[in-house]
Protein backbone atom coordinates (compact mmCIF):
# COMPACT_ATOMS: atom_id res chain seq x y z
CA UNK A 1 0.00 0.00 0.00
CA UNK A 2 1.67 3.34 -0.67
CA UNK A 3 2.31 5.74 1.95
CA UNK A 4 -0.14 8.65 2.09
CA UNK A 5 1.82 11.84 4.27
CA UNK A 6 -0.02 13.40 6.98
CA UNK A 7 -1.06 16.04 4.79
CA UNK A 8 -2.66 14.75 2.43
CA UNK A 9 -4.34 12.06 4.77
CA UNK A 10 -6.04 15.42 6.68
CA UNK A 11 -6.90 16.81 3.16
CA UNK A 12 -8.61 13.95 2.41
CA UNK A 13 -10.20 13.71 5.50
CA UNK A 14 -11.43 17.86 5.22
CA UNK A 15 -12.64 16.87 1.60
CA UNK A 16 -14.79 13.73 2.85
CA UNK A 17 -16.10 15.88 5.98
CA UNK A 18 -17.10 18.90 3.65
CA UNK A 19 -18.82 15.94 1.26
CA UNK A 20 -20.80 14.55 4.26
CA UNK A 21 -22.11 18.05 5.68
CA UNK A 22 -23.46 19.20 2.29
CA UNK A 23 -25.30 15.94 2.45
CA UNK A 24 -26.11 14.66 5.68
CA UNK A 25 -26.04 17.54 8.30
CA UNK A 26 -23.19 18.07 10.70
CA UNK A 27 -25.20 16.17 13.06
CA UNK A 28 -24.40 13.26 11.23
CA UNK A 29 -20.68 13.84 9.99
CA UNK A 30 -19.48 11.70 12.81
CA UNK A 31 -16.05 10.73 12.85
CA UNK A 32 -16.74 6.91 11.51
CA UNK A 33 -18.91 8.39 8.71
CA UNK A 34 -16.41 10.95 7.67
CA UNK A 35 -13.03 8.29 7.88
CA UNK A 36 -15.94 5.99 5.76
CA UNK A 37 -16.28 8.80 3.05
CA UNK A 38 -12.28 9.39 2.70
CA UNK A 39 -12.35 5.77 2.67
CA UNK A 40 -9.49 5.43 4.76
CA UNK A 41 -8.70 4.08 8.82
CA UNK A 42 -10.79 5.33 11.41
CA UNK A 43 -7.55 5.53 13.22
CA UNK A 44 -5.95 7.67 10.55
CA UNK A 45 -8.64 10.22 11.32
CA UNK A 46 -8.03 10.41 15.15
CA UNK A 47 -3.89 10.36 14.02
CA UNK A 48 -4.63 13.68 11.99
CA UNK A 49 -6.83 15.10 14.46
CA UNK A 50 -7.57 15.20 18.02
CA UNK A 51 -10.92 15.69 17.84
CA UNK A 52 -14.32 16.52 15.61
CA UNK A 53 -14.18 20.14 16.44
CA UNK A 54 -10.40 20.13 15.30
CA UNK A 55 -11.48 18.61 11.93
CA UNK A 56 -14.58 20.75 12.05
CA UNK A 57 -11.96 24.23 12.02
CA UNK A 58 -9.97 22.89 9.32
CA UNK A 59 -13.27 22.50 7.39
CA UNK A 60 -13.86 25.86 7.72
CA UNK A 61 -10.32 27.01 6.42
CA UNK A 62 -10.50 24.88 3.20
CA UNK A 63 -13.77 26.43 2.40
CA UNK A 64 -12.36 30.07 3.07
CA UNK A 65 -8.32 30.35 2.46
CA UNK A 66 -8.15 27.13 0.44
CA UNK A 67 -11.12 28.27 -1.87
CA UNK A 68 -9.65 31.83 -2.68
CA UNK A 69 -6.75 29.81 -3.58
CA UNK A 70 -8.28 27.40 -5.69
CA UNK A 71 -10.26 30.54 -7.37
CA UNK A 72 -9.42 30.81 -11.23
CA UNK A 73 -6.57 33.65 -11.37
CA UNK A 74 -6.46 37.06 -11.92
CA UNK A 75 -4.98 39.44 -14.17
CA UNK A 76 -3.17 42.62 -12.64
CA UNK A 77 -4.46 46.44 -13.11
CA UNK A 78 -7.63 45.46 -14.52
CA UNK A 79 -10.88 48.34 -14.26
CA UNK A 80 -13.23 48.24 -11.93
CA UNK A 81 -16.01 47.25 -13.72
CA UNK A 82 -13.43 44.16 -15.01
CA UNK A 83 -12.14 43.42 -11.79
CA UNK A 84 -15.68 43.53 -10.02
CA UNK A 85 -17.37 41.28 -13.33
CA UNK A 86 -13.81 38.74 -13.45
CA UNK A 87 -14.34 38.58 -9.42
CA UNK A 88 -17.79 37.59 -9.64
CA UNK A 89 -17.64 35.60 -12.20
CA UNK A 90 -14.81 32.98 -10.85
CA UNK A 91 -16.87 32.85 -7.71
CA UNK A 92 -20.00 31.91 -9.45
CA UNK A 93 -18.31 29.30 -11.51
CA UNK A 94 -16.79 27.91 -8.75
CA UNK A 95 -20.06 27.47 -6.58
CA UNK A 96 -21.53 26.03 -9.77
CA UNK A 97 -18.52 23.29 -10.04
CA UNK A 98 -18.75 22.83 -6.34
CA UNK A 99 -22.15 23.80 -4.87
CA UNK A 100 -22.07 21.06 -1.53
CA UNK A 101 -18.21 23.16 -0.86
CA UNK A 102 -21.62 26.32 -0.16
CA UNK A 103 -23.73 23.69 0.77
CA UNK A 104 -21.51 23.04 3.45
CA UNK A 105 -20.27 26.52 4.21
CA UNK A 106 -23.90 27.76 5.04
CA UNK A 107 -23.87 24.17 7.63
CA UNK A 108 -20.88 25.45 9.62
CA UNK A 109 -21.73 29.20 9.66
CA UNK A 110 -25.03 28.41 11.17
CA UNK A 111 -24.07 25.85 13.63
CA UNK A 112 -23.08 28.16 16.27
CA UNK A 113 -26.91 28.67 16.62
CA UNK A 114 -27.25 24.78 17.82
CA UNK A 115 -24.56 25.03 20.07
CA UNK A 116 -25.55 24.19 23.87
CA UNK A 117 -22.36 25.92 25.71
CA UNK A 118 -21.30 29.66 25.91
CA UNK A 119 -17.87 29.24 25.27
CA UNK A 120 -18.90 26.84 22.21
CA UNK A 121 -20.96 29.75 20.63
CA UNK A 122 -18.20 32.44 21.39
CA UNK A 123 -15.95 29.99 19.68
CA UNK A 124 -18.41 29.50 16.64
CA UNK A 125 -18.82 33.24 16.45
CA UNK A 126 -15.10 33.93 16.60
CA UNK A 127 -14.72 31.45 13.69
CA UNK A 128 -17.45 32.67 11.13
CA UNK A 129 -15.93 36.48 11.98
CA UNK A 130 -12.69 34.93 10.96
CA UNK A 131 -13.99 33.38 7.68
CA UNK A 132 -15.97 36.57 6.71
CA UNK A 133 -13.03 38.34 7.51
CA UNK A 134 -10.84 37.05 5.05
CA UNK A 135 -13.73 36.93 2.22
CA UNK A 136 -14.06 40.88 3.06
CA UNK A 137 -10.39 41.23 2.93
CA UNK A 138 -9.49 39.65 -0.05
CA UNK A 139 -12.70 41.33 -2.04
CA UNK A 140 -12.22 44.83 -0.52
CA UNK A 141 -8.31 44.35 -1.99
CA UNK A 142 -9.57 44.08 -5.42
CA UNK A 143 -12.53 46.31 -5.87
CA UNK A 144 -9.63 48.44 -4.73
CA UNK A 145 -7.25 48.64 -7.36
CA UNK A 146 -10.16 48.37 -10.01
CA UNK A 147 -11.32 51.81 -8.36
CA UNK A 148 -7.49 52.94 -8.58
CA UNK A 149 -7.27 51.76 -11.74
CA UNK A 150 -10.14 53.42 -12.88
CA UNK A 151 -9.39 57.05 -10.88
CA UNK A 152 -10.25 56.59 -7.55
CA UNK A 153 -7.32 57.54 -5.88
CA UNK A 154 -8.77 56.89 -2.06
CA UNK A 155 -11.75 54.87 -2.37
CA UNK A 156 -14.16 54.90 0.87
CA UNK A 157 -16.58 52.60 2.25
CA UNK A 158 -14.93 49.79 0.32
CA UNK A 159 -15.76 47.18 3.34
CA UNK A 160 -19.17 47.88 3.73
CA UNK A 161 -19.08 47.54 -0.37
CA UNK A 162 -17.63 44.25 -0.10
CA UNK A 163 -19.95 43.10 2.47
CA UNK A 164 -22.86 43.78 0.51
CA UNK A 165 -21.06 41.83 -2.17
CA UNK A 166 -20.67 38.75 -0.40
CA UNK A 167 -24.22 38.96 1.18
CA UNK A 168 -25.51 39.18 -2.54
CA UNK A 169 -23.13 35.94 -3.95
CA UNK A 170 -24.72 34.18 -0.64
CA UNK A 171 -28.30 34.62 -1.13
CA UNK A 172 -27.82 34.01 -4.79
CA UNK A 173 -26.57 30.94 -4.06
CA UNK A 174 -29.29 30.44 -1.80
CA UNK A 175 -31.67 30.59 -4.50
CA UNK A 176 -30.10 28.49 -6.85
CA UNK A 177 -28.89 25.57 -4.59
CA UNK A 178 -33.01 25.91 -3.35
CA UNK A 179 -34.20 26.36 -7.39
CA UNK A 180 -31.38 25.36 -9.95
CA UNK A 181 -32.00 28.04 -12.17
CA UNK A 182 -28.69 28.57 -14.07
CA UNK A 183 -30.02 31.29 -16.62
CA UNK A 184 -31.77 33.12 -13.64
CA UNK A 185 -28.84 32.96 -11.36
CA UNK A 186 -26.49 34.43 -14.10
CA UNK A 187 -29.20 37.14 -14.69
CA UNK A 188 -28.67 38.29 -10.68
CA UNK A 189 -25.22 38.30 -10.85
CA UNK A 190 -25.35 40.71 -13.79
CA UNK A 191 -27.05 42.73 -11.35
CA UNK A 192 -25.05 42.20 -8.59
CA UNK A 193 -22.18 43.00 -11.00
CA UNK A 194 -24.00 46.76 -12.05
CA UNK A 195 -24.90 47.56 -8.26
CA UNK A 196 -21.17 47.51 -7.09
CA UNK A 197 -19.77 49.01 -9.88
CA UNK A 198 -22.56 52.08 -9.55
CA UNK A 199 -21.88 52.59 -5.42
CA UNK A 200 -18.55 52.02 -5.93
CA UNK A 201 -18.54 54.97 -8.62
CA UNK A 202 -21.38 56.82 -6.41
CA UNK A 203 -19.75 56.79 -3.16
CA UNK A 204 -16.79 58.28 -4.67
CA UNK A 205 -17.74 60.88 -6.79
CA UNK A 206 -16.16 60.50 -10.05
CA UNK A 207 -19.11 59.82 -12.32
CA UNK A 208 -18.51 58.10 -15.49
CA UNK A 209 -16.20 55.19 -15.64
CA UNK A 210 -12.89 56.66 -17.95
Amino acid sequence: MAHVSIEDRSHQFVEAAARVIAREGIAAATTRRIAAEADAPLAALHYCFRSKDDLLDEVYNFLSRDYARELAPMDSGLPLEESVRTHATRIWRRMLNTPHEQVTTFELLLRRNRLKTQDEVERAAAINRSMYQGWVDSTVAIFTDGARVSGVQDPQDMDIIARSFIANIDGISLQHLSDPNEERSWKLLEILIDSIVFQILKRNAVGEQP
